[in-house]
């Protein structure tokens, strides 16, 4: 019974060794995290999916602005047509 160890309970992610807390302490830092965002603390789908959900929101962002600028812009050529229209017209 004195020789046998604990066995350990790890989160099981890719890429992180599992091991007792004593044991992980002792581990290079390049086995104890995964070299990407977040790491170790998510997964690798969880971090795609949070990177998308990001760039859609800044593609929903510059795409409101570039609706909002585009319905002022399409006014102002409306108006500014009917004035070439009849400057047109004069000249005829």
């Amino acid at each position: 019974m004195h020789l046998l160890k604990k066995h350990p309970n790890g989160k099981g992610l890719q890429g992180i060794k599992i091991a007792r807390p004593h044991d992980m302490k002792r581990l290079s830092a390049c086995n104890r995290t995964v070299a990407r965002p977040y790491g170790g603390v998510f997964n690798a789908t969880e971090v795609k999916e949070r990177i998308m959900r990001a760039f859609l929101v800044e593609e929903f962002k510059h795409f409101k602005t570039l609706k909002t600028t585009g319905d002022k812009k399409d006014k102002k050529k409306k108006k500014g047509s009917k004035k070439e229209s009849k400057d047109a017209k004069k000249w005829v």
